[in-house]
C-alpha cells in the first residue's frame, strides 16, 4: 500500500516519516539505493520490517533479512509462525528455507534467533535419531553422522521440510555444533507438547511488549464509556518502549483513509513532529490489540485490513460525535483525547445500538416465548442481528436490497439511521400485535407443537397471512392454527376460480384493509405498517395461488401460513 503517491493524503506525511514505506520490489529497491538504509533497517521495530517484508514477498525480499538483527529475525517467527496458540509448520519452513537461501552464515544465524523449541518441533516431525555405539556397526540407513559420531540422524522422505530439515542440520553442525546437540537433546528427549508451550508463552510475553496481548485482555479496548467523558490526555511512552512500537500499521491504516474523513482531517491538521510520532504509537498499539481480538495473524495482510477499517471507522466515529459532526474541530478533539479514549467513545455509540436492539426485541415483542429467532423477516432481521453483535455492524440491505453484506458504521449517519430503523421495527412490532387481536406472543405453545412451521421459522408473515385466513372462516383476525381441510376450502372462497396470484393477493388485501380500518392506531404507525401488508400479502398469494384446487396438500411444504396438522383437523 502506497501512501505517498496519492497528493490527497500528502498532509499525512508525518505520520510516514518512521515508516519503511515498501509496498513491493521497486520500492525495496529504491529504499535500498538511499543512504543509512542498512542502519534504518536495523533500527525499525521488527513488525515493520516483517511488513514490508510480507509486502514484497518472502522470496523477493532477501536484502532486508541479510539485514534484519538477531530480535527482528526472532520476530518474524513470533509474528507469523503461530494460529493462536499453535506452532504453524508451514511457515516457519518458509522463513528457514528463505533463510537458506541467504546462504549457510545467515541460515545459521537465524537458527540462533528462533526459539529452540520450535526448531527441535519442526525437526521432530522430520528425522529419526539413532543412539550409535563405537563396538558395534552402523546401521544400513542414509545416515547424517554427528561430529562426535555418537547419534546418527535419519531423514525419511524427499518433501520439502525433510530438504529444508537436511540442510538446516548440516548449516547448525557445521556453524554452531552446541546448538546442534542441544536441539538432538530436544529431540529425542523432551515432550513435544511441553516444548510447544513453553516456545508459545515465551512468544506471547515477547509480543505483549508490543501490544499483542492475550485476547481476553485485548478485549477491554471496546470498554464503552459515556460520550460524555472528560477529555483524555495522551500519555507518553517511555523511550525503550516507543522503541518497541511500530508505525507501520498507522500507515495502512493513514492508506485506508479518505480526504474529509475526520480522522483523515485530524491527523492532517498535526505539524508537531513529536506529537505525530506519539499518536502514530499510540495507534499502533491499539492496531495490534485489535488483531489480537480478530485473531488476525499479522502476516495475512488480507485480514490484517478490515480489522485497520474497523479502528479508522470507529475512531472517525468517536471524532464526529465528540465534535457534534464539525469537522474543523477535530484536530483540537485529537489534541485533547488518546487513540484509545477516541476508539472506545466511538464505540460506545455502537454499544448504545446494541442495547437499543435488545430493548426494541422485548417492547415490540418480536420474539414468540421459546424462540430463539425474531418474527422479522429480510432485511430487518439481518439489520438487527448485526446491531446485536459484540461489535455491531451495518447491514446494507435495509438501504438498497441489491445488497446483502455487513459493513461498519462510518458515521454518525450511520447511526442516526440506524435509530430510525429501530424505532420503526418497534413500531411494526406493536401495531402488528394490536392488528391481530389476539393474545400476541403469549400465543400458547400447545397450538403451535403440531404445525406446519417449527418455532423458530416463524415470521411475522406467515402470523399475518394465517390471521387473514382465519378472517375470511368467520373467526377472529388472529394467527391461530387452521385445519388443512378448512384451508383448502378458504383458498376457493378468497377468490374466484382460476384467479392468478394478483387477484388473489388483493383478496388478502381487501381482508387486511378492513382490519386495519378498525384500528384506532395513529396514522404515522399505521403508514409503517402498510408497507409490510403489501409484502405479506404478495408473497402469501405467490405461494397459495398455485395450491387452489389441489386435491391434496402436503402442509410442511406450505410456509405463509400456519396448519394444523392433528388428524382431527
Amino acid at each position: 500500500m502506497k501512501v505517498e503517491n496519492s497528493r490527497s493524503k500528502q498532509p499525512l506525511a508525518d505520520f510516514l516519516s518512521g515508516s519503511l514505506r515498501i509496498g513491493d520490489r521497486t520500492d525495496l529497491e529504491d529504499f535500498l539505493a538511499r543512504p543509512g538504509s542498512a542502519k534504518r533497517v536495523r533500527n525499525v521495530p521488527y513488525q515493520d520490517l516483517f511488513l514490508a517484508i510480507k509486502a514484497v514477498g518472502l522470496a523477493d525480499s532477501q536484502e532486508l533479512l541479510l539485514l534484519a538483527t538477531l530480535e527482528q529475525r526472532r520476530g518474524f517467527i513470533d509474528l507469523d509462525c503461530w494460529r493462536k496458540d499453535s506452532f504453524h509448520r508451514p511457515s516457519f519452513m518458509e522463513w528457514m528455507a528463505a533463510y537458506l537461501q541467504c546462504g549457510p552464515e545467515e541460515a545459521a544465524v537465524a537458527a540462533r534467533a528462533v526459539d529452540p523449541n520450535l526448531l527441535a518441533l519442526f525437526l521432530k516431525d522430520n528425522i529419526r535419531i539413532h543412539m550409535l555405539e563405537t563396538d558395534e556397526p552402523l546401521p544400513e540407513l542414509p545416515l547424517f553422522l554427528t561430529p562426535d559420531q555418537r547419534f546418527g540422524i535419519e531423514v525419511p522422505g524427499e518433501a520439502d521440510a525433510a530438504t529444508v530439515a537436511r540442510l538446516l542440520l548440516d548449516v547448525i553442525f557445521r556453524m554452531d555444533a552446541s546448538l546442534g546437540y542441544d536441539l538432538i537433546d530436544r529431540v529425542h528427549w523432551d515432550n513435544q507438547v511441553s516444548m510447544e508451550e513453553e516456545a508459545y508463552q515465551n512468544k506471547r510475553l515477547r509480543l505483549e511488549e508490543i501490544g499483542f496481548v492475550d485476547y481476553y485482555e485485548a478485549l477491554s479496548i471496546y470498554g464503552e464509556v459515556g460520550t460524555t467523558a472528560a477529555p483524555r490526555h495522551p500519555v507518553a511512552l517511555e523511550e525503550e518502549d516507543a522503541q518497541r512500537v511500530s508505525s507501520t500499521l498507522p500507515a495502512l491504516l493513514v492508506a485506508s483513509l479518505a480526504p474529509g474523513e475526520h480522522l483523515w482531517r485530524a491527523l492532517g491538521a498535526i505539524r508537531d513532529t513529536r506529537r505525530a510520532e506519539l499518536i502514530s504509537q499510540q495507534l499502533a498499539a491499539l492496531a495490534n490489540r485489535i488483531l489480537s481480538v480478530h485473531s488476525v495473524t499479522t502476516g495475512d495482510l488480507e485480514k490484517v485490513k478490515p480489522a485497520l477499517e474497523e479502528m479508522r471507522d470507529t475512531l472517525n466515529l468517536g471524532l464526529e460525535r465528540l465534535t457534534q459532526g464539525r469537522a474543523a474541530l477535530a484536530a483540537s478533539a485529537l489534541e485533547q483525547h488518546d487513540m484509545l479514549g477516541l476508539f472506545r467513545t466511538g464505540f460506545s455509540l455502537l454499544g448504545d445500538l446494541r442495547a437499543e436492539a435488545d430493548g426494541v426485541i422485548h417492547r415490540g415483542r418480536l420474539r414468540l416465548e421459546g424462540a430463539q429467532q425474531t418474527l422479522l423477516e429480510s432485511p430487518q432481521s439481518e439489520f438487527l442481528d448485526g446491531l446485536r453483535r459484540h461489535r455491531p455492524l451495518f447491514f446494507e440491505g435495509v438501504r438498497d436490497s441489491r445488497r446483502a453484506g455487513y459493513r461498519n458504521f462510518r458515521g454518525l449517519a450511520d447511526v442516526e439511521s440506524a435509530q430510525r430503523k429501530l424505532n420503526e421495527i418497534e413500531t411494526l412490532g406493536q401495531i402488528f400485535w394490536s392488528l391481530v387481536a389476539g393474545p400476541g406472543p403469549e400465543l400458547k405453545l400447545e397450538a403451535l407443537r403440531q404445525v406446519n412451521r417449527r418455532l423458530d421459522d416463524l415470521r411475522f408473515g406467515t402470523l399475518f397471512v394465517t390471521a387473514t385466513l382465519n378472517h375470511v372462516l368467520g373467526k377472529p383476525f388472529r394467527p391461530e392454527p387452521i385445519g388443512v381441510r378448512q384451508f383448502q376450502g378458504v383458498l376457493k372462497n378468497l377468490a374466484p376460480p382460476g384467479a392468478d396470484p394478483r387477484q388473489l393477493a388483493d383478496g388478502l388485501r381487501s381482508v387486511a384493509r378492513k382490519r386495519l380500518a378498525s384500528l384506532r392506531a395513529e396514522k404515522d404507525s399505521l403508514e409503517v405498517l402498510n408497507p409490510f401488508v403489501e409484502s405479506w400479502c404478495r408473497a402469501g398469494a405467490a405461494e397459495l395461488a398455485p395450491l387452489r384446487g389441489e386435491s391434496e396438500i402436503v402442509p410442511q411444504w406450505v410456509t405463509t401460513v400456519l396448519l394444523n396438522l392433528s388428524r382431527e383437523r
